[in-house]
């Protein structure tokens, strides 16, 4: 019975697709603001579902999380749903204007680990 445990607990964590998350990371001392196409799905918990957003606006010092997902090919150009992001701050805008440029940039800040990976783009 320990062998039967062990082996379906085994299969269980093989057969699992790993995490993956985009984050959007502002270091600066002001707000910046993301635009995407299509637009960014948020959790709203006042209505208890999801919604679509035009743009987000990501405080000093804090982190966004702009999509995350489970299995699907663990992140990349396939599954990242923006074709576009615009990511604006002062008088300087960051454009990345292709599925490529994006993953780019994404890349660029990529943490992988055991279960799970994080690409970040962080605007200083």
């Amino acid at each position: 019975m320990k062998y039967f445990i062990f082996i379906i607990t085994l299969f269980t964590f093989i057969s699992c697709d790993p995490g993956y998350a985009y984050y959007i990371s502002n270091n600066s001392e002001k707000d910046i603001y993301v635009y995407t196409n299509p637009p960014i799905k948020v959790y709203d918990k006042s209505i208890n579902r999801t919604k679509l957003i035009d743009s987000a606006t990501i405080n000093p010092k804090e982190t966004f999380i702009i999509y995350s997902n489970i299995g699907g090919g663990g992140g990349g150009e396939e599954s990242f749903p923006f074709n576009k992001i615009r990511i604006k701050k002062n008088n300087d805008s960051i454009v990345l204007k292709n599925k490529s440029e994006i993953n780019s940039k994404f890349n660029q800040n990529r943490k992988k680990r055991l279960f799970s990976t994080s690409y970040t783009i962080i605007v200083n």
